[in-house]
């Protein structure tokens, strides 16, 4: 379902016409719900979800080797959490070499070093606030020509939950589609505050929290087979042990 359609269910489930609320309400109500059942999969669903790829242009002699998450644009999502980084350590490279990430307190050498001295073949990098920073420094004769749009630097991450505005549609909303109607649910406990139907509220908001949990459940252990094969139980036969 897209934006739209949403907010109709959600006005339907609460037998509210739209001249009830307001448009300001039901589009926070809307961003809340989906931020809340966004936030429950990225803390109890390991499964990578919201994962996507991102690059960046590498800049010559960039301080520290500093670079700052991708942020979200009009086509793009932001990242919230870096779990993979590798580079191209110069242009003409086909296939990005994989960084390995450390940890500044432990190092036993000064970043400075490594941003001077660490092979191509070997990067690292940490991460910091909403900063990523890698070594080795790229220098001018890493890059192209015309440095920019050389995207020799490639994240992958977690993307970070934005606010939608009215009219956005289904690709946008990025939970998955079969959890769409909890979105709607989730606003119902708004739409009936705005009401003053605090019962209403009451009881929308924990059908709200049994559906989460149920959701966790469903996405959770997508494959069973846990990556390993197992021969059949034959004790129904007689022939257990």
């Amino acid at each position: 379902m897209n934006y739209n359609e949403i907010i109709t269910l959600a006005l339907s489930n609460t037998h509210t016409k739209s001249g009830q609320v307001g448009a300001d309400l039901l589009k926070t109500a809307f961003n809340i719900s989906r931020n809340t059942i966004a936030n429950a999969i990225i803390k109890d669903v390991d499964e990578n979800y919201f994962f996507q790829f991102w690059t960046r242009d590498a800049v010559a002699d960039q301080n520290n080797g500093e670079y700052p998450y991708p942020k979200a644009t009009s086509d793009s999502a932001g990242m919230l959490k870096c779990l993979k980084l590798s580079i191209k350590g110069l242009s003409t490279d086909t296939y990005f070499t994989d960084a390995d990430e450390v940890d500044i307190k432990t190092l036993s050498r000064d970043w400075s070093w490594y941003l001077e001295n660490q092979p191509k073949s070997k990067p690292i990098y940490f991460i910091a606030d909403e900063s990523f920073f890698v070594a080795p420094q790229f220098s001018a004769s890493d890059l192209p020509d015309e440095p920019s749009g050389n995207q020799q630097i490639k994240l992958g991450g977690i993307a970070k939950m934005t606010d939608l505005d009215v009219g956005a549609e289904e690709s946008a909303i990025l939970i998955p589609t079969d959890s769409h109607w909890r979105i709607a649910l989730g606003m119902e406990q708004f739409i009936y505050k705005a009401r003053k139907l605090k019962q209403e509220a009451f009881d929308s908001k924990q059908e709200f929290d049994v559906e989460i949990a149920k959701m966790i459940d469903e996405l959770t252990n997508r494959d069973n087979s846990k990556m390993t094969g197992r021969l059949p139980s034959d004790y129904n036969l007689g022939f257990g042990q």
